[in-house]
């Protein structure tokens, strides 16, 4: 608080009663401005932000889950009996 009343002793001090009030409005529409400025700014960043978010979300939506590896087929076991080189059923089988 010490520091608020210094300040403000010095600017009366600096500036002079008359013109005190303006340098105030002066410096109180400054202070509004750059806080609309920053708003905005902030604004902007969530804005760009959301959409990154949204890319990134129906990029994901689009492309397909990668498939799980499936079984090797199964090779069908020969259901033919056994021949033998002349073309005849051997015995086993």
């Amino acid at each position: 608080m010490p520091d608020v009343l210094f300040i403000l002793i010095l600017a009366l001090v600096i500036f002079g009663p008359k013109r005190l009030p303006e340098v105030m409005r002066q410096v109180a529409k400054f202070m509004a401005q750059f806080r609309m400025m920053r708003d905005d700014l902030k604004r902007q960043i969530q804005t760009e932000m959301l959409k990154i978010e949204m890319d990134e979300r129906q990029k994901k939506a689009a492309t397909p889950a990668p498939a799980l590896p499936s079984a090797p087929p199964v090779e069908s076991v020969a259901t033919q009996p056994a021949t033998t080189l002349d073309g005849n059923i051997s015995p086993a089988g």
